[in-house]
């Protein structure tokens, strides 16, 4: 195959395009080039992430995916080329007042979809984890399969599984004009020349509302929003079996992580598509989110920190399948910060709908134009 003439062009390496390419080659596609403007895979919001499994959601379409996902990162299929580390600590969701009586309603959802989730006392989660006594709290949803990935072994299994089947991945290569006429697409130029393509797939993470635009397909505004994650140098009283503990009411999320922790203030101020700065006061509003929630949290010495990206649309939900405009663009974009979480179930779901399948209405880029 010459990577200038390809049947699908994929713009984006990170969760949303790899797990693409990976399940359009579970479907026998062939003729596939994915473009990656970095030099590795997952630079700005895959590889950036808490590697958090996390299957307790309040949107359902958006629960079932992660699922499905969790599933598959557990079981992958026969001939997996990458082996992923999932370490089930499980997760503790804590709330008080409204917020958790929303929580309550989410345990309740997971349940139909068969999850085996626990509300618990204050007791019995204080009793779990320590770190929290003093906090003031209604209860939490216990989830037992939730757990903590290798996220760069799963990006490479999926970008293998991909090349297997006859991929090719063109990494920096920046996207300078999605080329459309006549009402559809016609391929993608790039500053290594161009690609001529039958089928286009915006995977293109922060920058998915740009390349939309390139297109002329359907106007959707994306927001990418800037989280910051915080680890600690070993602590020799942190257990590595602790689970991971989001406070719902007052924002702010840990867990344990190579012998230390790891801490978000689950900040999400928008920011331009590209490598986010890190901000100093984020350190701040991490403490301060601590101190509210917790007030007998130990101090932590802080060793790294980074900043990633989560890119969410309007209504807040996935943008999975066809652009009700320019025939053969297609659009896998807008996973906020379930991404990881869901990413095995949405290449499914984008390569079943590639190869014909219906869309899901709850993701569908026609609920825009």
């Amino acid at each position: 195959m010459r990577p200038e003439d390809a049947r699908y062009v994929i713009i984006g390496a990170g969760f949303a395009g790899a797990a693409t390419a990976c399940h359009l080659a579970f479907q026998g596609a062939r003729r596939v080039v994915i473009l990656e403007q970095e030099a590795v895979p997952g630079f700005h919001s895959s590889g950036r992430n808490a590697g958090f499994i996390r299957q307790v959601l309040s949107e359902p379409s958006v629960g079932d995916l992660a699922a499905r996902s969790a599933e598959f990162i557990r079981n992958p299929p026969p001939g997996w080329p990458v082996p992923v580390s999932y370490n089930a600590i499980g997760s503790l969701i804590v709330g008080r007042g409204q917020q958790w009586e929303a929580v309550c309603r989410d345990a309740e959802l997971a349940r139909e979809r068969g999850l085996d989730v626990e509300c618990w006392s204050p007791e019995k989660t204080v009793a779990a984890m320590p770190l929290i006594e003093g906090g003031v709290l209604d209860g939490a949803v216990w989830c037992a399969s939730d757990g903590v990935i290798d996220i760069a072994a799963l990006l490479s299994g999926y970008l293998k599984t991909a090349q297997s089947g006859g991929a090719v991945i063109r990494y920096g290569a920046t996207v300078t004009e999605v080329r459309a006429g006549e009402g559809r697409v016609h391929g993608v130029a790039t500053d290594q020349g161009f690609v001529e393509a039958d089928v286009v797939v915006n995977a293109a993470g922060p920058w998915a509302g740009p390349v939309g635009v390139m297109a002329g397909a359907v106007p959707i505004a994306f927001h990418p929003r800037r989280r910051h994650l915080f680890v600690t140098p070993p602590l020799d009283w942190v257990k590595p079996d602790w689970p991971f503990v989001l406070n719902v009411s007052d924002e702010v999320y840990f867990q344990p992580s190579s012998g230390g922790l790891m801490l978000c203030p689950c900040d999400e101020d928008e920011v331009a598509p590209g490598d986010p700065p890190t901000r100093p006061e984020a350190l701040e509003l991490l403490a301060e989110r601590l101190a509210a929630a917790y007030p007998d949290f130990p101090d932590v010495p802080i060793g790294r920190y980074w900043a990633g990206l989560r890119t969410f649309t309007d209504d807040n939900r996935f943008v999975i399948g066809w652009d009700p405009g320019i025939e053969g663009f297609f659009w896998v974009a807008g996973l906020g910060g379930h991404g990881v979480t869901t990413s095995a179930a949405v290449g499914s779901l984008a390569a079943r709908v590639l190869f014909g399948a219906d869309e899901d209405p709850n993701f569908s880029p026609a609920r825009f134009g």
